[in-house]
């Protein structure tokens, strides 16, 4: 049995990974602060620092751990915003896995562009805004044509992602530019504007090859969610019905993972397949579980949640263990319900009739009656659906028929 460090605690996300752990000790901030009544019990001891950020926090942490003569087999890290303190972690405690240089190639998005040029990747034609209060618009120009998307450099998902298409609108936006908490680098990434449909890969991998690869592809882009609105979620393909998609995937994830040294984990990769070329551009990665309900799309498609996959993984089980089926429905999706604008939740979908309806497989509620919601793009997750059906045409249709007959109301 092995010890493991687990980098923020969350029932959802480690659950799996606790009931599988030897010991466990904890690494919780302030949003750890009110675990749930015996949370705290199921670990051998927690660290509570005030920010993953700090280095000297962090540092403590593992000096006390050296000190106590406690070995650390395994380092867990399952958030985006984790993922520099768990490779910090790691280093210290004398462990390759998971790296810091990893962590630092997929989190910001300039370096992940960077290192997909590297592996001979088609990216987006990009440009570093290090300073938004003095941004050389000559040479932005230069690199990229309008229109163009500009995002946090180290954000996650679309949070705080503006398409503009002029200098004018560029300017507007740098000037009321708001990022949102958690996002500590208020450094951006000015990028070209792909115009394609949009795919997120899921994928946990050992000894550089994939113990499962799902490819799925979201209703509509997810720029499109935030601003013109249209169906939050996606469908996960199947292989046998996609196989050269799946194919050059495959090779395209290989292709990222051996230029940055990526050889077991989980990763979560988000590209475009253009409509013009039909290439396949990067669009970013992440060495991540998935948001949102993916995790669970996955199960519901294989008979193993992704949580599974990836605790058994980290702690060097054999995939043999894990055996894989046809799941509940030859076709699997997720689908988000929630306000178009901020306010206060004021009426939800009711459970019973959500899962009354003969394509909702699971519901969960991210929020209640009375919370306060901020509507900063389409990952405000609220209820999160599990869909299945017969064919992708039908799975489609009920996302859609779903989002028009319950939705989420503020007031």
């Amino acid at each position: 049995m092995l010890n493991v460090l687990m980098v923020r605690y969350s029932p959802y996300w480690t659950g799996e990974l606790l009931s599988r752990a030897g010991s466990a000790y904890l690494v919780a901030d302030k949003y750890g602060a009110n675990m749930p009544a015996g949370a705290e019990a199921q670990f051998t001891r927690v660290y509570r620092i005030s920010s993953y950020d700090s280095v000297e926090e962090l540092s403590a942490v593992a000096a006390d751990l050296i000190t106590r003569g406690v070995r650390i087999d395994k380092v867990a890290s399952y958030a985006e915003f984790t993922q520099y303190a768990a490779g910090y972690l790691a280093h210290l405690l004398g462990l390759s896995e998971p790296a810091s240089a990893l962590a630092m190639n997929t989190r910001d998005k300039r370096l992940m562009k960077l290192r997909a040029a590297e592996a001979s990747l088609r990216v987006p034609r990009t440009f570093s805004i290090p300073d938004l209060t003095a941004p050389d618009l000559d040479a932005l120009e230069a690199a990229v044509d309008y229109p163009l998307v500009v995002k946090p450099a180290s954000g996650w998902g679309t949070t705080s992602t503006l398409r503009v298409g002029t200098r004018a609108e560029l300017l507007d936006a740098l000037q009321v530019f708001a990022f949102e908490d958690g996002v500590n680098s208020h450094q951006l990434i000015a990028e070209e504007f792909i115009e394609g449909d949009e795919y997120h890969v899921d994928a946990v991998w050992r000894d550089g090859e994939p113990w499962a690869f799902f490819v799925s592809r979201y209703y509509v882009p997810r720029l499109q969610v935030e601003t013109s609105g249209g169906l939050n979620g996606s469908v996960l393909l199947r292989r046998d019905e996609n196989s050269e998609l799946y194919e050059r995937m495959l090779d395209f994830s290989r292709r990222y993972n051996e230029v940055v040294g990526f050889r077991r984990g989980v990763t979560h990769l988000e590209l475009f397949v253009e409509h013009r070329s039909g290439d396949l551009v990067f669009s970013e990665i992440a060495s991540r579980l998935a948001g949102a309900n993916v995790v669970e799309v996955i199960g519901a498609a294989c008979g193993q949640d992704e949580r599974t996959i990836w605790a058994h993984e980290l702690l060097d089980g054999d995939p043999a263990d894990l055996p894989l089926d046809d799941g509940r429905a030859r076709y699997v999706g997720w689908l988000n319900l929630a306000p178009s604008r901020s306010g206060t939740i004021a009426a939800l979908p009711d459970r019973e009739a959500l899962l009354a309806h003969p394509n909702v497989l699971e519901v969960s509620f991210r929020a209640a009656l009375g919370d306060e919601v901020h509507v900063a793009g389409p990952s405000m997750w609220c209820v999160m659906l599990v869909l299945g059906a017969a064919s992708e045409d039908e799975l489609v249709k009920a996302a859609g028929e779903l989002a028009e007959r319950f939705p989420v109301e503020v007031g």
